[in-house]
């Protein structure tokens, strides 16, 4: 078993990212890009653990140290995202990373660790949250994948098409326009959005592995999406369509391109992203065919009942949430990513 180390410096991205790339747990989450694009948007700070012996690479955890709206500071593997926690080589080096991630909250004085496995961790830790992500498989051609789906589904693409609703992809030229939808999106759902900068830093430092789609009518933008690309898998962090378009099934049309295209791509599996259960999104997620897969979060200390972090969707902030919606648009794009930044999820 290696020596865990929390030394990652400038010029070891591709020795991490190789690891990365070549570990069948690993995900677009666990790439050390993340930490430049958080650390540019919101000022966290980084600490990426990794087990290595000699040049060899045996496990990785990265974490981002976050203090929220109380001022607790707690380590988030990874924050704003639906996974990033351990990769590794085998449940020695796994159960190592967890020892250093707990001297190492004890020495920055977190309250907690938050753990986001995409897949079981086996070590015994303490569970929070019921989220889940739906994730198509893609294993068959964009006509065969159409002609599966139920009549609805169907009917709402073609209903999008006649009321004149076109689909076009964008790498940064098109990010003002998909912000401007996303952000008046965030604002009539009362939470606060997410900076203009994180996305201009997704764009900037994954470049050819990620991209947006934008859905308009008559020349105006009424939905967007920003999509990430890894290895077989087309994944759908963020998405949003103008509630005074969402008759027309804007939604349904870019679903269904972003579908088509990764089919046509060669990529294997489309992750809608995380949903919780029963909610409406679920619901529109589920009709494609998607299957649930369930995202294993954790605490990492032992006197811990559940996540430090406060959750934008806590369903204790509903006063709060109604408050943000009467707030004028321009206030909530001004201070709401001062907000967004403190709150994890």
């Amino acid at each position: 078993m290696g020596v865990v180390s929390c030394s990652f410096d400038r010029g070891e991205e591709k020795k991490w990212d190789d690891y990365v790339d070549n570990n069948p747990n690993a995900g677009h989450c666990h790439l050390s890009a993340w930490r430049e694009v958080i650390f540019e948007t919101y000022g966290h700070r980084s600490y990426y653990l990794w087990s290595c012996t000699e040049d060899k690479v045996e496990g990785i955890l990265p974490f981002i140290l976050m203090r929220d709206l109380r001022f607790r500071r707690t380590l988030v593997s990874m924050p704003f995202l639906d996974d990033g926690g351990i990769c590794a080589d085998n449940p020695e080096t796994a159960q190592a990373l967890v020892q250093a991630a707990q001297e190492l909250a004890k020495k920055l004085g977190a309250d907690d660790i938050d753990f986001r496995h995409r897949h079981e961790s086996g070590l015994g830790l303490q569970g929070h949250g019921k989220k889940l992500t739906l994730v198509l498989n893609l294993n068959r051609d964009s006509e065969q994948l159409w002609t599966g789906f139920n009549a609805k589904v169907r009917n709402q693409v073609r209903k999008a098409e006649k009321s004149g609703l076109s689909i076009s992809w964008h790498r940064a030229e098109g990010l003002r326009d998909f912000y401007n939808v996303f952000s008046i999106n965030m604002h009539a759902l009362g939470s606060p959005v997410h900076s203009f900068k994180l996305f201009e830093e997704i764009l900037k430092r994954f470049d050819h592995n990620a991209k947006l789609i934008l859905v308009r009518q008559e020349g105006r933008i009424v939905g967007g999406a920003l999509c990430l690309f890894f290895k077989k898998t087309v994944l759908v962090p963020w998405a949003s369509s103008l509630l005074a378009y969402r008759s027309l099934c804007p939604n349904n049309l870019m679903y269904w391109e972003a579908i088509r295209w990764s089919c046509e791509n060669g990529f294997r599996r489309f992750d809608f992203g995380r949903s919780s259960p029963g909610s409406g999104t679920y619901r529109f997620k589920k009709q494609w065919g998607a299957v649930e897969e369930a995202l294993h979060w954790e605490s990492g200390l032992k006197d811990q009942a559940g996540s430090a972090m406060i959750n934008a969707d806590d369903p204790r902030y509903g006063a709060v949430t109604a408050l943000w919606r009467k707030l004028p648009l321009s206030l909530t794009r001004l201070i709401g990513p001062r907000i967004r930044g403190r709150l994890s999820n």
